[in-house]
């Protein structure tokens, strides 16, 4: 019988624990994520001293901080946080492999993270890719652009719907429509008969407005200051279907985007003469995420839509 001995070549037991792992990646990813070493390994299923050693190995194999402890909260980082849509858009492509080799390519199961800011604009997407693709599990939220974008810094979001001039640095996005930011008012209102407004009549409305991270309503108020006027909002809203029932009551005049308004609302459009107070709605997704197999599944949904 031959027998043949493996050379071992010193340092290599070492080099191999501190590889670049899926393991160590998935465990950085959920520290970061959960904020805290203990929740990770909850999450994950394995001890916390087995989380620790992971990011040990890591910091200890590329000589660089990955994480910044302060009090019992962890953060990421700069070098993290520049990494981290690379490390989940990683972690997600290599679930996506799990599905494929268990015979489930064509999205039988699955799940995909959707933020909205529009439901009108959002839910018939949403509805259709559902019937479409019944396998999988929709977890969908209505937020305000901004919160919807602090959502992709976390990790926590895979597709957003978003108001905006232009898709945001870092995104890939599909335009769904352009609309002109305008008054909603009852259609008894004095204005209702008009062609355009001024900034000047604007000023002596009471407005009723989205939440101060809403993509419409910055744009508004960007206009407006530009302008020189200043509009009184009353009430900021996190929802347009609340603004359109308190429009209805009579406590003021909402501003959206045109696209939004239906006629269930019960409002009618009233444009403002300013050529600015124009909104762009996008889907958007990471660029990192594009290739994840539900991702890829919903924009090509976009455009058979």
């Amino acid at each position: 019988m031959v027998r043949f001995n493996e050379e071992r070549t010193p340092g290599r037991m070492e080099n191999t624990r501190n590889t670049l792992s899926l393991v160590k990646l998935r465990a950085l990813e959920a520290v970061v994520r959960t904020g805290s070493f203990s929740a990770a390994a909850k999450e994950i299923g394995v001890s916390q001293p087995s989380i620790s050693n992971h990011i040990q190995s890591l910091e200890s194999r590329f000589k660089t901080k990955l994480l910044a402890k302060s009090g019992y909260s962890v953060s990421a980082t700069q070098t993290l946080e520049d990494l981290l849509p690379k490390i989940r858009a990683a972690l997600a492509l290599v679930d996506d492999v799990e599905i494929k080799l268990s015979d489930q390519r064509e999205l039988v199961s699955g799940e995909l993270r959707v933020s909205y800011s529009t439901y009108q604009l959002a839910i018939p997407r949403i509805s259709a890719f559902m019937s479409s693709h019944p396998g999988i599990a929709i977890e969908a939220r209505a937020l305000a652009t901004q919160d919807i974008l602090d959502l992709f810094d976390k990790g926590e979001t895979d597709i957003g719907f978003i108001t905006a001039r232009e898709v945001p640095a870092g995104l890939e996005g599909q335009l769904l429509v352009t609309s002109r930011i305008v008054i909603a008012a009852p259609p008894d209102h004095p204005l209702a008969t008009r062609d355009k407004v001024t900034w000047n009549d604007v000023n002596s409305l009471p407005l009723l407005q989205r939440e101060g991270s809403s993509g419409t309503r910055r744009i508004f108020e960007a206009a407006a200051t530009i302008s020189g006027a200043k509009p009184r909002t009353v009430l900021a809203l996190g929802s347009w279907g609340s603004i359109a029932t308190l429009i209805r009551s009579g406590v003021g005049v909402g501003i959206a985007m045109e696209a939004e308004i239906t006629e269930r609302d019960g409002c009618v459009p009233i444009q403002i003469d300013d050529p600015s107070l124009v909104a762009h709605h996008y889907v958007v997704w990471q660029k990192d995420m594009a290739k994840v197999a539900a991702v890829e599944a919903f924009r090509q949904s976009l455009v058979a839509g």
